[in-house]
C-alpha cells in the first residue's frame, strides 16, 4: 500500500513540473549600453610660414573693363560740338604748372590733346609733352598767315586766314611737327570754322563763304556753297549740321544738301537725335529732320565767333546763364527744355564753356581779379575749385584728355599759365561680374 501512493505522489510531482515549465518564460537580459570613450588626443601638427610665389605675371585687365578715356581732338571737345568728356576725376591734385605763349586769346586759347597737347596763338603752334615743350612751327613766318581753326585726327590739322594765294589747310605730324601735307584753297575767304570726324571739313567766313569737306589724306571730296560766315559745325549719324546766315543739314559723305532753315542761329550742337542753337538768349531744339521741337528762353550766350555756351551729356544739357540779372548761374535742362536745376555763381563770376562727363562738370568762370574752375556733381554741387589769382584776367580754358584736366589760366593779358591736374590715386577695379545670356 505504501508503495502505491509513493508512486502516486511521483507522477503528480512529474506532472507539476512540466506544467510549471510551460507557463514560465524567462526575463530578457538586460540592454548592456557601451560606456562612451574620449577620442584620442589628437597629435598638434607643426606649422611654419613660408613664401609663396605666383605661377605667373598678372594679367592686364582687358581693354573693355577699363574706364573709357578719350582724347580732346577739337576746341568743342568732340565732333557733336558737345565739350563732352568721357571721364572727368572729381577731386585732382595738381602735377604741373608751365609757363606758355603770351599772345594766347579767345578760341585758339583752348587745348587739344591725345598723346600730346597742342596750344596756338595767332601765329604759332606749340605740341608739349608732359608740360615740356615737344615742338613748335610759325605759321605766319612759313605761310604769311594767321591760324583761325585747328583738331586732331590721324593728324594735327590748321586752318588758316586767307593769303595771296586762298586760304591754307595744313597737316602736321603730331609727334614731331613734320608737314605731311599743305592744301592752298584758291578763295577769298578764311577759315572761321574746322571739325575732324571721318572727313576734315572747314568753313569759311563771309568774303567768299563755302563748306569743304576733305579726306584726311587731304583729298578734297566735296564743297557747297553757304549764306554767310560758317560759325561752326556739328556732326552725327552721318550728317553735317552747319550754321550760317541758315541752318544747314549735309550728307556728311557726300555733301548731299538734305534741308535747310532760312534762318542764322550759333553753332550748333548735336546729340541724342537733336540738334541744338541759340539766338539772342533763347535755345532752340531741332529734330533731325529739321522740325523746331522747342523753343526756352535760358539767358543763353555766346562768344564772338557766335558759338555758344552749351554743353551736353546723355541725360542733360547745361546751359550758362550770361544774359540778364545777376547773379549768373549753370542751368541744367533736360532734352524736352524743362528745367532740372541750377548751380548760384558767386558775385560778380561770369561762367565760361562747361566741360562735361556723365556726372562730373567742369564749369570755368572768371571775375576782374581771378579766374576759377568749379567741378560740380552733375553741374548742380560743388566737389572741389581751383582758382588762380590776377589782374584783367580772361575766362579758364578747359580741355579733358584721357584722365587729365588742362586748364589756361591768365594772370593778366600777356602771362599765361598751363595747369595739368589728374586724379593721382585713381580707383582700383576690385571685382568683376561676368554673365552670359540666354
Amino acid at each position: 500500500m505504501r508503495w502505491i501512493l509513493a508512486a502516486f505522489l511521483a507522477i503528480l510531482l512529474s506532472c507539476c513540473a512540466q506544467q510549471v515549465e510551460k507557463n514560465e518564460t524567462p526575463a530578457p537580459l538586460p540592454t548592456v549600453t557601451p560606456e562612451k570613450t574620449a577620442p584620442p588626443p589628437t597629435i598638434s601638427e607643426k606649422r611654419e610660414l613660408r613664401e609663396v610665389k605666383p605661377l605667373k605675371e598678372r594679367e592686364e585687365i582687358p581693354e573693355e573693363f577699363l574706364l573709357n578715356l578719350k582724347s580732346w581732338n577739337l576746341v568743342k571737345g568732340t565732333e557733336n560740338s558737345d565739350f563732352y568728356a568721357s571721364e572727368i576725376p572729381r577731386k585732382p591734385k595738381l602735377v604741373k604748372v608751365t609757363n606758355v605763349s603770351a599772345n594766347l586769346r579767345g578760341e585758339l586759347a583752348t587745348p587739344v590733346a591725345d598723346d600730346i597737347l597742342v596750344l596756338f596763338n595767332n601765329y604759332r603752334v606749340y605740341a608739349y609733352n608732359n608740360g615740356e615743350l615737344l615742338w613748335s612751327f610759325d605759321i605766319h613766318e612759313s605761310f604769311e598767315k594767321e591760324i583761325k581753326a585747328y583738331g586732331i585726327g590721324d593728324y594735327l590739322f590748321v586752318g588758316t586766314t586767307a593769303g595771296k594765294k586762298g586760304f591754307s589747310l595744313i597737316a602736321f605730324e603730331k609727334e614731331n611737327g613734320k608737314i605731311v601735307w599743305h592744301n592752298e584753297i584758291n578763295i577769298a575767304g578764311s577759315v572761321s570754322a574746322l571739325i575732324v570726324d571721318e572727313l576734315v571739313c572747314v568753313g569759311t567766313d563771309n568774303l567768299d563763304p563755302w563748306v569743304m569737306c576733305f579726306s584726311q589724306k587731304g583729298e578734297l571730296k566735296w564743297k557747297a556753297k553757304v549764306a554767310g560766315t560758317v560759325n561752326g559745325f556739328a556732326a552725327g549719324n552721318g550728317k553735317l549740321f552747319v550754321s550760317s546766315d541758315k541752318l544747314y543739314n549735309f550728307e556728311l559723305k557726300t555733301g548731299k544738301l538734305v534741308w535747310e532753315i532760312d534762318k542764322g542761329y550759333s553753332a550748333p550742337l548735336y546729340k541724342n537725335g537733336k540738334i541744338f542753337v541759340s539766338r539772342q538768349g533763347y535755345v532752340y531744339a531741332f529734330s533731325e529732320d529739321g522740325k523746331e521741337l522747342w523753343k526756352r528762353y535760358f539767358g543763353a550766350g555766346e562768344d564772338s565767333n557766335y558759338n555758344p555756351l552749351l554743353s551736353a551729356n546723355e541725360n542733360a544739357l547745361f546751359i550758362p546763364k550770361t544774359i540778364g540779372d545777376k547773379n549768373l548761374d549753370l542751368q541744367v535742362v533736360d532734352f524736352d527744355g524743362n528745367m532740372i536745376g541750377a548751380f548760384n555763381l558767386s558775385a560778380n563770376e561770369i561762367p565760361g564753356f562747361p566741360v562735361v562727363s556723365d556726372n562730373v562738370v567742369i564749369l570755368p568762370v572768371k571775375t576782374h581779379s581771378y579766374g576759377k574752375i568749379y567741378i560740380l556733381w552733375r553741374g548742380l554741387e560743388k566737389l572741389y575749385e581751383v582758382k588762380h589769382e590776377g589782374a584783367e584776367v580772361l575766362t579758364p580754358k578747359v580741355a579733358v584728355s584721357k584722365g587729365n584736366i588742362y586748364v589756361v589760366f591768365s594772370e593778366n593779358k600777356s602771362s599765361h599759365k598751363l595747369y595739368r591736374m589728374a586724379d593721382l590715386n585713381p580707383p582700383d577695379i576690385v571685382s568683376i561680374d561676368v554673365k552670359t545670356e540666354g
